[in-house]
């Protein structure tokens, strides 16, 4: 995650004092792999919730994996089909500028859910 914002501040030119040659295709090919990170973490959650007999997304935690996972579709695919991507540039970028906070909630949620953080489950 910390990959991809650096490459796109560095790419948007927001951090100045870095250059690298190809910018965007490191940034494209971190990206795509941190949303399927994330779709593919959401998918083992919700088969290992089912395999343990327990409700499916009725935890905070299982309502934040939808958004984050919601978000990182919309941050993908269009990425990946659009070839024009100016179009797409403004929401790309506040999408991606919001996952890094709910991506912390959710890891949070999930260390309390586990009982790492604490000894109630979320």
């Amino acid at each position: 995650m910390v990959f991809v914002i650096l490459t796109g501040a560095v790419q948007k030119g927001r951090i100045r004092t870095v250059r690298l040659h190809q910018i965007f295709r490191y940034h494209k090919m971190a990206s795509t792999w941190f949303s399927l990170f994330v779709i593919g973490t959401f998918v083992l959650g919700l088969l290992t919730t089912q395999e343990h007999g327990e409700p499916l997304l009725e935890s905070s935690h299982g309502i934040v994996g939808v958004v984050l996972v919601l978000m990182a579709i919309v941050q993908l695919v269009p990425s990946l089909l659009i070839k024009r991507r100016a179009r797409i540039r403004a929401i790309h970028m506040v999408i991606g500028y919001t996952i890094v906070p709910v991506f912390i909630l959710q890891t949070v949620l999930g260390l309390y859910a586990a009982w790492i953080l604490g000894h109630s489950a979320v």
